[in-house]
């Protein structure tokens, strides 16, 4: 840095570089940092690095109860860590910590280049258990429909739909909603069996819930909140058209989808 005065954002990116990067050398911290007799400015460092590490790992422990359960504290700790070197926050908050750890650890699974058929199913079940514990923060904290009055039935159907706030499409290979909601109760259950699951994850007074529809009334919705008319989403679902007007009345209905406006018709040259 010289001897010249670092400007404040310089210091400040300097203390995030060196508190959030392991590999950071610490020997410019007697030029930016204030030392004493007893501690001098490298070991005050050290002593700040290493509580906020602790405090990033206690933050996803608190954030991935259910992950944790599964791998047991230590082997977990070992996949934070790793997770925290890799990508130190960023964001001016602590919330978006684990956005990338599912990203993550399908980075690191040593049969990320095998086919799909041939991969280890615990590792998908690790990936799926964290996206959908991210999934529910996501719908717990965000925006619901809980201030807006009572939907009424629809009589008639739009011609396009898209997915309401707080609604959330997983498919996971095995029901990890319910290994989540058992370990949110205080249980140790056993890990979930490997069993294909299509999870709609939304919000209800406040609380988050969960739905598995049946597969064809799952891949409906998906086509619907992808942005497909309701004729296009049903011929991909495989369904009839009055089947899927009545799962699209009812999900008018429950507020999973809303009407959007229709478009305005084109004037002839």
């Amino acid at each position: 840095m010289g001897s010249a005065t670092p400007s404040l954002d310089a210091a400040q990116q300097w203390l995030l570089h060196a508190v959030t990067t392991p590999s950071a050398s610490a020997e410019q911290a007697g030029a930016m940092l204030a030392g004493t007799d007893g501690l001098d400015a490298a070991r005050r460092l050290e002593i700040y690095r290493v509580g906020y590490r602790r405090r990033l790992l206690g933050t996803m422990r608190h954030m991935l109860p259910a992950l944790r359960e599964l791998l047991g504290p230590d082997l977990f700790d070992v996949f934070a860590a790793g997770y925290l070197d890799a990508h130190p926050p960023r964001a001016y908050t602590l919330a978006r910590l684990g956005d990338r750890f599912a990203a993550y650890l399908e980075e690191q699974r040593p049969d990320r280049d095998l086919p799909a058929g041939e991969r280890e199913p615990w590792a998908d079940l690790m990936v799926d258990l964290v996206r959908y514990e991210r999934l529910f923060a996501e719908v717990y904290d965000g925006p619901g429909t809980e201030e807006e009055p009572p939907a009424p039935w629809p009589t008639g159907l739009p011609d396009r739909v898209r997915g309401a706030p707080g609604v959330r499409l997983l498919r996971a290979c095995a029901p990890v909603h319910e290994y989540h909601s058992a370990v949110r109760r205080g249980a140790r259950p056993a890990p979930p069996a490997f069993v294909p699951s299509r999870i709609v994850v939304f919000r209800r007074n406040y609380r988050v819930v969960t739905a598995s529809p049946p597969a064809d009334a799952f891949t409906l919705l998906e086509a619907l909140m992808g942005g497909a008319p309701p004729e296009q989403a049903s011929v991909r679902a495989g369904l009839a058209p009055a089947d899927a007007r009545r799962h699209l009345r009812r999900w008018l209905a429950q507020r999973w989808i809303t009407a959007l406006p229709a478009s305005p018709a084109r004037e002839s040259p």
